[in-house]
């Protein structure tokens, strides 16, 4: 029997390794997505990423959140809430997509 793995759908907020995972941008040009991701600890970092398409067991496709492995360039890049241009970057690539090439300041 062929097992098969379905990924959680895109939602607002979920929670993940005990981190907490909020929508904050989505533009449906581009299929980019943005979540605010905060720790336990209390960090906060930015995912963007391009969401990846799986097909549930009737065959519908949707979009999910990356995997971990799935993350680096081209499909999702992190980006620490601290780090000096942080919400350039963030704006570049959900306007741009990552076909735009790499962020330049």
């Amino acid at each position: 029997m062929k097992k098969r793995i379905l990924y959680q759908l895109l939602t607002d907020e979920f929670t993940k390794f005990g981190d907490k995972f909020e929508k904050i941008a989505h533009n449906e040009t581009t299929g980019m997505y943005c979540y605010k991701r905060t720790t336990s600890e209390g960090l906060t970092y930015y995912e963007v990423f391009k969401a990846p398409k799986a097909k549930d067991e009737n065959g519908n496709i949707y979009y999910h959140y990356p995997s971990t492995a799935q993350f680096g360039f081209g499909t999702a890049l992190c980006f620490r809430g601290d780090e000096r241009h942080t919400a350039d970057k963030i704006a570049f690539y959900m306007a741009n997509g990552f076909e735009a090439g790499r962020f330049r300041v």
